[in-house]
């Protein structure tokens, strides 16, 4: 068996390699780069989402009227949101914040009415928690 001194030594050395990677992650910033064709992109779409989800109604909608599927909704959402922040145009930001959580009205149809609104009622509660987090790590990274 190995003796305790060797154990010992292991312990201190792993302590200290794990101390040396905290200090080094500490110093390390994410800056976000969105290129060109990625921000035209994400502008062709939400301008395509946009009319769909500012009419003011807040009933549930069917997801196939969507240009779109969600997931791609979102992403285009989250890189105009971030720029919109970083270019500091708060009137824009609010706008893509509402229409990120507006996208909770597209549930499926074939569904009845009282299982649509309660999807709704928790996948809005998602989408506002997503975005919420989204920009609270984006605007800790600014540099």
């Amino acid at each position: 068996m190995m003796d305790t001194n060797f154990w010992l030594g292991l312990i201190a050395l792993t302590c200290a390699l794990y101390m040396l990677k905290w200090f080094q992650g500490r110093r390390k910033v994410t800056v976000y780069r969105i290129s060109p064709a990625s921000l035209r992109r994400s502008k062709e779409v939400m301008l395509r989402v946009l009319p769909l989800v500012e009419d003011g109604r807040d009933c549930p909608l069917d997801v196939t009227s969507l240009p779109w599927d969600k997931a791609t909704i979102k992403g285009a959402a989250k890189i105009l949101a971030y720029h919109f922040w970083r270019e500091n145009q708060h009137e824009e930001l609010i706008r893509i914040k509402q229409c990120f959580v507006s996208l909770a009205r597209f549930q499926n149809r074939d569904l009845d009415f009282e299982t649509c609104e309660r999807l709704l009622t928790r996948e809005r509660e998602r989408l506002v928690r997503e975005i919420d987090c989204y920009l609270t790590h984006a605007s800790s990274r600014k540099g």
